[in-house]
């Protein structure tokens, strides 16, 4: 009878055990975190200082949002490993029937000791699976972070330069404006004909946009930085100023066999190819069924007692794990195409690169040539203005072109930085590899 009290109180045992303990979700500052929060305790970098694109680069592997949650995942990953190389459990069962009639009759009671053999044989390859998988999880953490680095460099890089093209933009409306006033006046006084003010008002209005747009431009890559940091978007970073670098760039051979070992995601997914394979031994198993055995004693109605083993197992007749080797051998499949695929993408994207790079660096140079001689001729028209031997809108105009010029080879100095740092990304290691 003790017994039989016993399963009462077994059962509400388990029913409180599967009762979930009160949660609540983690509390969400109102306020954003500050440059200093995202440095970290001890100050990854120096911030009372302009920071580089490389100083921002090392803050966004610590802070950034998104970079936390893949490392969460790769906590997963290893806590399946764990799963994987545990030993399966061994099964216990009992069982008691009441006598309803008869005389001199006792509770006849069961038990039984198994264990699950199949599991147990199979639990080496689980493990191999387990263990690639883990690789491939970390693999995609690190191209992850060299994603994040990458593209804290690319928005750093993009507002340095959009800050100074920001000021010419701002300098090239206000003469804009000024010779617009100018003209206004002078048609007031029918010196210039009302048409030359229609031109110098489009003038203006298309020094107006331009500057709107690269107002819009800084204030974007401003917003992604500080999102990409995880800090507030009010807060404004101070940069060091940019400099076009004009290194040699290799053959595109060479960067695409660099990138075949280095990036972190090919490696990931050969990672993900050598778990398929061990999955596919995993299936290739169990064509072979192992038994599960047992240990089985007992006593009937009458108190007669036994003891002996017990084995099941599945018939292999119709489905003989079939089902489970076409699925591993398909995903293998896939995952191959994928790795081909995502292969010939690189070669693309570095071949795009280089040549985006070149181009940005030629056309730079063909403008910077052609700028030389125009500041030289704006620096002397406004002498001659002020000295009244030309007329201010005259050096205006040619102020204007200098400006523009100047703009226009900013915008190319920052395409080819952008077109470099894309190519860096391609190819998952910094050029400085190669210098």
């Amino acid at each position: 009878m003790k017994f039989v009290t016993m399963i009462p109180m077994l059962v509400a045992a388990s029913a409180c055990a599967i009762q979930p303990t009160p949660y609540s979700p983690p509390d969400i500052a109102i306020s954003g975190a500050l440059l200093a929060q995202a440095a970290g305790p001890e100050g990854v970098v120096d911030i009372a200082h302009p920071l580089s694109a490389y100083d921002l680069a090392s803050i966004a592997i610590l802070s950034n949002p998104d970079l936390k949650v893949v490392r969460a995942q790769e906590g997963l990953a290893g806590a399946q490993l764990f799963a994987a190389g545990l030993l399966p459990d061994p099964t216990l069962g009992l069982g008691a029937d009441f006598p309803i009639n008869g005389v001199n009759t006792v509770i006849a009671l069961t038990s039984s000791l198994g264990l699950d053999l199949a599991a147990l044989s199979t639990r080496p390859a689980r493990v191999d699976a387990a263990k690639a998988n883990a690789a491939s999880v970390r693999q995609d953490v690190l191209w992850t972070e060299w994603l994040t680095r990458q593209n804290a460099k690319l928005l750093a890089t993009r507002i340095s330069w959009l800050e100074g093209i920001k000021l010419k933009t701002t300098s090239y409306r206000q003469i804009a404006d000024q010779d617009l006033d100018r003209a206004i006046a002078a048609a007031a006084r029918g010196d210039i004909a009302a048409i030359e003010v229609d031109a110098r008002r489009l003038a203006a209005a298309d020094a107006s946009d331009r500057d709107r747009s690269a107002e819009n431009q800084l204030a974007a890559a401003r917003l992604d930085l500080n999102r990409l940091l995880g800090i507030a978007p009010d807060e404004i970073i101070r940069l060091q100023a940019p400099s076009a670098t004009e290194a040699g760039m290799p053959a595109a051979e060479s960067l695409f066999k660099t990138a075949l070992d280095a990036r972190a995601d090919l490696q990931g997914l050969r990672e993900g190819l050598a778990a398929a394979n061990a999955g596919r031994a995993v299936a290739d198993a169990s064509r072979f069924p192992l038994p599960g055995i047992s240990l089985n004693a007992g006593r009937d109605t009458g108190n007669l007692r036994t003891l002996g083993p017990a084995v099941s197992f599945t018939l292999p007749v119709w489905n003989r794990a079939r089902s489970d080797q076409a699925v591993a051998q398909t995903n293998l499949q896939v995952l191959e195409a994928q790795y081909q695929a995502r292969a010939e993408t690189v070669r693309a994207d570095i071949g795009a690169a280089l040549t985006a790079v070149s181009i940005a660096r030629r056309q730079r140079a063909d403008v910077v040539q052609d700028l030389a001689g125009i500041s030289d001729q704006a620096a002397r028209a406004e002498i001659a203005a002020r000295r009244g031997d030309v007329s201010e809108t005259s050096a205006a105009a040619t102020r204007l072109t200098a400006l523009d010029k100047e703009i226009l080879a900013d915008s190319l100095a920052l395409a080819a930085a952008e077109s470099a740092i894309a190519l860096e990304t391609a190819i998952g290691r910094p050029m400085e590899i190669f210098e």
